[in-house]
C-alpha cells in the first residue's frame, strides 16, 4: 500500500531512547531548573526554563569561584580578649647606669691605653684621658677583653643596697650583660632565672605593696666625667626572653628620689603565613648577638625573635659590606649576617681613622635607599607575637628621715662594705645620701592582660558551607 502524502517518518528506535532517558533524568532530578524543563508542555516553554537554569547556573558558579578565590585572599580579622591571670609572669627588669664606667677603673685602662697607643713616655692629662674613653672600649671589645670591658664599669655590688621581691631577697638573683652604651647592665627574672617570678609568688613579709622593690646608692662622685654620660639609672621592663633595647625603650630615673613604676600588661599575636608575613625565625646572627651581650651561656640559649634588632642588625651588616667594620650603637656584636646568608665575624670601627666616616656614611645610604633596604633587611619581617607592658611613672622625694637612719646603721658600720662609698661619707652621710639616695618599686597594675589576636575570618568548612549554600539555590 503507498504511503500517503504527508506522513511523518517514525524516528528511530536509539533517538527515542535517548530522549526517554534525557527526559527521565530531568523529570527525576533534585536540581532547581532542569525538572521544569523536562515537564516543558512546548517549545517555548522548554526554552524559558532552559534560559532561567543557565542564568541562574552562571550566577552559583561566579559565587562559587568567588568563595574559592576569597579564601585564597586569607583575610582576617582582630578579636580583643580581656583575661585574668593569676599566675602572669613577673617581666623581665634590666637596670643600667646612665653613667657605665668608674672614674678610678676607667682611668688605670687609660693610662695603659696611652702607653701602648703612643709610647710609655707620653704625658696625658684628664683632658687627653677623656677623649680616649671611646676608643678604648672599642679597643678592649676588638680584642677580645671583655673581663677588663666589665671591670672598668660598675658591678651591681657597687650600688645595690637591697633586693626585694614581694618579700623574697633577690639581691643575687640578677644576670648580667654588656652594651656598649650603658656598660654591664643586670637583669632580673630573666626566663632562665632559678626562681623564675611570677605575681602569685610571695615571701613571708606583710606587704604595703606588691612589687620589687629596690634601692640603689648612685655614686655619682665616683662617675667617669663625660658629658656625653647623665646621672641616675636606666631601667626597662621588657619580656622574659626579649633582648634588652635600654636606650631605645629605658626610663630614665634620677637619684634622690623615690620611683615607682605601675605597669600593665598586654599582648598581640599574629598569623604565620599564608596569612602575614610574620615570622617566629630566629637567624644566627641575632643568636651570636645573644652570645656577645650575655655571658652565660643558659642565658643566651633563651632567645626571642625581635624585629627592632633584625632591623638594627642588618644595618650593621651593609656597614660592615661597605667598610669592612661596624659602629659599636646600639649594642655590641662580633658577627653579621652576609646577603648569601653565611654568618661572618666583623670588629667595631676605630674611631681614631677614618672608619667611623664611613660607616656613617654607610649607614645614610641604606637609610635612603628603598633597595638597599629591600636587599639586605627583607628577612626582618613582623614578628608573630608583641609583648608590651604599658608603664606609668611617678616619683616622690627620698630619702626620708627614717631610710636615712635605717641605713645609716648599715652603711657605717661597714656591713655594706662593697657600695662605692667616698672617703668622707660618715662625714657628710646626709649630703651623699641625698644627693645619691635612689628607690624604686615597680608593681602590677593589673591581672588582667589585654590580648590582641588575628584570627582567619574563613576556613575550609566555611568555603564548602558557602559552596554548598550557592549550590542550593
Amino acid at each position: 500500500m503507498e504511503s500517503i502524502v504527508g506522513e511523518t517518518q517514525p524516528k528511530p528506535i536509539s533517538k527515542q531512547r535517548r530522549r526517554s532517558i534525557i527526559v527521565d533524568y530531568l523529570l527525576s532530578t533534585s536540581t532547581h531548573g532542569l525538572r521544569s524543563v523536562g515537564r516543558a508542555y512546548s517549545s517555548c516553554n522548554r526554552l524559558f526554563w532552559i534560559i532561567i537554569f543557565t542564568v541562574a547556573f552562571g550566577f552559583m558558579f561566579f559565587f562559587v569561584i568567588s568563595s574559592v578565590i576569597e579564601y585564597f585572599t586569607y583575610p582576617t580579622q582582630t578579636t580583643t580578649e580581656i583575661n585574668l591571670e593569676r599566675k602572669m609572669p613577673f617581666p623581665a627588669v634590666t637596670v643600667c647606669n646612665a653613667n657605665p664606667y668608674r672614674l678610678d677603673k676607667m682611668n688605670a685602662s687609660l693610662v695603659a691605653f696611652v702607653s701602648r697607643l703612643y709610647s710609655p713616655n707620653k704625658t696625658y692629662n684628664q683632658n687627653l684621658l677623656d677623649s680616649l674613653a671611646i676608643p678604648l672600649v672599642i679597643d678592649l671589645f676588638n680584642r677580645n677583653q671583655t673581663e677588663e670591658l666589665a671591670s672598668i664599669g660598675f658591678q651591681l655590688s657597687d650600688i645595690l643596697l637591697s633586693c626585694s621581691y614581694n618579700g623574697i631577697d633577690c639581691s643575687n638573683l640578677f644576670t648580667r650583660s654588656l652594651t656598649s652604651a650603658l656598660g654591664n647592665c643586670f637583669t632580673f627574672n630573666w626566663k632562665t632565672s632559678t626562681p623564675f617570678f611570677t605575681i602569685a609568688d610571695y615571701g613571708d613579709t606583710l606587704l604595703l605593696r606588691e612589687a620589687l622593690q629596690m634601692t640603689f646608692y648612685v655614686p655619682r662622685e665616683s662617675n667617669f666625667p663625660v658629658p656625653y654620660f647623665m646621672i641616675g639609672l636606666n631601667i626597662v621592663l621588657h619580656d622574659n626572653d626579649e633582648f634588652p633595647l635600654s636606650i631605645e625603650n629605658g626610663l630614665a630615673l634620677a637619684p634622690g628620689l623615690s620611683h615607682l613604676i605601675t605597669y600593665r600588661k598586654s599582648s598581640e599575636t599574629f598569623l604565620p603565613a599564608p596569612y602575614s608575613q610574620c615570622t617566629s625565625n630566629v637567624s644566627s646572627d641575632l643568636r651570636a648577638l645573644y652570645r656577645t651581650t650575655f655571658t652565660n651561656r643558659n642565658v643566651s640559649d633563651s632567645i626571642l625573635y625581635s624585629e627592632s634588632v633584625c632591623n638594627e642588625l642588618c644595618e650593621l651588616a651593609y656597614i660592615f659590606s661597605q667598610c669592612s667594620c661596624i659602629l659599636p650603637i646600639p649594642f655590641f656584636t662580633r658577627n653579621v649576617l652576609a646577603l648569601n646568608g653565611s654568618l661572618v665575624s666583623a670588629r667595631i670601627c676605630n674611631p681614631l681613622t677614618n672608619e667611623f666616616s664611613c660607616a656613617f656614611t654607610a649607614k645614610q645610604q641604606l637609610a635612603a635607599s628603598d633597595q638597599l633596604q629591600t636587599a639586605w633587611c627583607s628577612h626582618c619581617t613582623s614578628q608573630c607575637q608583641y609583648t608590651d607592658f604599658t608603664s606609668d611613672l611617678s616619683a616622690q622625694a627620698a630619702p626620708s628621715d627614717t631610710e636615712k637612719a635605717t641605713w645609716a646603721a648599715a652603711l657605717l658600720n661597714g656591713s655594706n662594705t662593697t657600695i662605692l662609698l667616698p672617703d668622707d661619707f660618715a662625714q657628710n652621710f646626709s649630703y651623699y645620701m641625698d644627693r645619691n639616695y635612689l628607690r624604686v618599686e615597680i608593681q602590677c597594675g593589673s591581672k588582667y592582660v589585654i590580648e590582641y589576636k588575628q584570627v582567619a575570618t574563613l576556613s575550609l568548612i566555611d568555603v564548602f558551607a558557602s559552596i554548598g549554600g550557592q549550590s542550593g539555590l
